[in-house]
């Protein structure tokens, strides 16, 4: 359940306040990134070469920029960066640029359209795949943007990339072309060059560390786990019923894997805990979600038969009791409280504000580097299709 020993869960696993931390600097950075460069081009418009370079239809270019990952392994003494370290943003463009949160609502609502690009639920059949495929793009997706911005990278081309990407480290490759399509089919095309470009800036910004680990396979074993131990002598007394079986665990399993589903989609729950705390939080989600539910109906129907109701502070000190001092054990069962307290607000989030998304956007339209080179011909519909990606 600690997964303790993984010294790769560790690197990615953050507090509360260390993922506030390390999306502030790499908010901060990209706003002097974003100056910097405007006073690059500032420079190379203005200069005598410029000049040349327009009337022979060419121009100086910029070096584009390049993928940083220092929060990778950001929760150890030696990889923490001091708040002194960090640049801030002036207080008079702190309203107009794009704040970390708003950084994090955009990149939350790429994270869900995942789930439409590659996945069981794609709308290209060709896209279809298992849903830990989805779910490695999204925390890569997630784990990318905790040292780079959005005003740096375009969100929804890193997503692309983050689908691809994870394709090929789950073993279940998709051709790019199918991508491209999958993005026009969402109205907001990809093409294939800028695709390939994402790859590479996508690997480097996450530290070449592509390997996730997800709670369903947690949620399975807990399951059978459970299914066995409920029918032993210690196994009856933290149950509410004197023979559990198998398909009584089934609405159980079900609902824990939609909550584990929405917790990796829609919350940074998977950077402040490991899978295997997830993945018994969604099991006690679950479990009280069903029992609440159980008990609702039983007021107004006569029902012989209650719902399963496990106690699963019992099941802990059963089960690890000879691995685990008594002490530990009521640690570790705080700790799941916490969790699930946590995941509780997640799973009933409501769907993302269009207004909100649109107001971001509209930040993100004077600060971003990328999407300006396309010709002042497609300026106009350039516009229009931004707004349109927001809203949909």
């Amino acid at each position: 359940m600690d997964y303790a020993s993984s010294a790769h869960i560790n690197d990615w696993a953050f507090t509360s306040q260390q993922l506030s931390e390390v999306r502030t600097r790499a908010n901060n950075e990209a706003y002097h990134f974003v100056q910097q460069r405007k006073q690059q081009q500032a420079q190379q418009e203005s200069s005598s070469d410029a000049a040349t370079a327009t009337a022979t239809g060419t121009n100086t270019s910029i070096s584009p920029p390049i993928g940083k990952s220092f929060a990778k392994g950001y929760n150890k003494p030696a990889g923490t960066i001091a708040e002194s370290d960090s640049i801030s943003i002036p207080e008079s463009d702190r309203p107009s640029f794009p704040t970390p949160e708003e950084e994090v609502t955009l990149v939350e609502f790429y994270a869900e359209k995942l789930l439409t690009l590659i996945g069981p639920n794609a709308s290209i059949p060709k896209l279809k795949r298992d849903i830990k495929v989805a779910s490695t793009a999204s925390i890569l997706l997630r784990r990318f943007f905790l040292s780079n911005s959005v005003t740096i990278f375009d969100p929804k081309t890193i997503m692309v990339a983050c689908a691809f990407l994870a394709s090929k480290v789950e073993d279940a490759t998709c051709d790019i072309r199918y991508l491209e399509d999958g993005t026009k089919a969402m109205s907001a095309h990809v093409k294939i060059k800028d695709i390939i470009e994402a790859e590479i800036a996508l690997v480097k910004g996450v530290d070449f560390d592509l390997c996730c680990f997800h709670p369903y396979k947690v949620v399975l074993a807990y399951t059978e786990d459970l299914r066995t131990f409920l029918k032993s002598k210690d196994g009856k007394s933290c149950v509410n019923r004197e023979f559990v079986s198998g398909e009584d665990l089934v609405p159980i399993y079900n609902r824990a894997r939609e909550i584990v589903e929405h917790v990796i989609f829609h919350s940074d729950d998977m950077m402040l805990a490991s899978p295997g705390k997830v993945g018994f939080a969604a099991m006690m989600l679950a479990n009280k979600e069903l029992v609440e539910r159980d008990d609702n109906v039983m007021k107004n129907e006569a029902s012989s038969v209650p719902v399963v109701k496990i106690d699963f502070k019992g099941y802990l000190k059963c089960r690890f009791a000879n691995e685990k001092k008594e002490h530990e054990i009521e640690t570790l069962w705080q700790a799941m409280e916490g969790m699930l307290n946590q995941m509780g607000p997640t799973v009933k989030k409501p769907e993302p504000d269009m207004v909100v998304l649109k107001g971001i956007h509209k930040k993100l339209k004077k600060y971003r580097i990328w999407g300006k080179g396309d010709g002042a011909k497609k300026k106009k519909k350039r516009k229009r299709t931004d707004v349109d990606t927001a809203g949909k």
